[in-house]
Parts: structure tokens; C-alpha cells; sequence
């Protein structure tokens, strides 16, 4: 939580002028365990080759659970989110690599044999700021 904190107000001093993005994570089924945020601000990022812009970890809460930053500059974005129930720090699956947990993208999108690809998962965050709102796949 500390570094969360810390990398968004490290951010926000970067920004003069930062635009807020609001997040809403929907049908999160359990108070168990986290939910692990990563927002991506390129498509290196999003294919785990550079670091993220912000990532964060949430208290899971049945519902929906909602954060709301201003730390992030105007730009392209991707958000990646999982439930991590068993808070074993990652997203656990069964052998042929389908998912155990919750997870989501942006855009609700999904993927096809894998996570879905940067085109669709991208979003621009403006000086108006903007609401991803994503669904769990359970």
C-alpha cells in the first residue's frame, strides 16, 4: 500500500496538470484476498516489457469497489485487474493456462487463447479524466 502511494504521488508531483481517471471493479464475488491493479501507459507495459504507470492492490469487497486517482497525465492507457482470492500474489489457472481467478480488462474486453491485445484494451485519458468500468470473469 505504501508503494502504491507512493508511486501515485511520485506521479502527481511529475504532473502540473493531471486528469483524474475513476475505476470500477464490478461483480467482485468475495471479501477474500486482493485485487491487483496494473495500469499499463504503453503497449511495452501491457506486454510486460517495461513498468507500469501505477499499480495497486485493493482490499477485495463484495460489489463493486471503486478507486479514483488524478496522478496519471494525459495519454493511452490499459488496465489489467485480478482477484487474487487465495492472496498468493498472483492469478493462479489450471494446467492448459486458463484462469482460476477473477480477472478483467479494460474495455471489458476479452481475450481469444490469451489475453486480448493492446488495440483493444486501450484507452485514452483526457483533461476531462474518464471511468473504466470492468467486470470480473469468473
Amino acid at each position: 500500500m505504501k508503494r502504491m502511494i507512493a508511486t501515485l504521488l511520485f506521479a502527481s508531483s511529475l504532473n502540473a496538470v493531471a486528469d483524474p481517471l475513476t475505476l470500477q471493479i464490478t461483480d467482485v464475488s468475495s471479501n477474500a484476498g486482493k485485487l491487483m491493479i496494473a495500469i499499463l501507459g504503453s503497449e511495452a507495459a501491457y506486454e510486460d516489457k517495461s513498468a507500469p504507470a501505477a499499480s495497486l492492490i485493493l482490499p477485495a469487497r463484495v460489489g463493486t469497489v471503486t478507486f479514483t486517482t488524478d496522478a496519471l497525465p494525459a495519454g493511452e492507457y490499459a488496465i489489467r485487474v485480478m482477484h487474487d482470492e487465495n492472496d498468493n500474489g498472483k492469478l493462479d489457472a489450471n494446467f492448459v493456462g486458463i484462469p482460476n481467478e477473477p480477472y478483467g480488462f479494460s474495455n471489458n474486453t476479452l481475450g481469444r487463447m490469451g489475453p486480448p491485445k493492446w488495440e483493444a484494451v486501450r484507452f485514452s485519458l483526457g483533461a476531462d479524466g474518464t471511468t473504466q468500468t470492468i467486470q470480473l470473469n469468473h
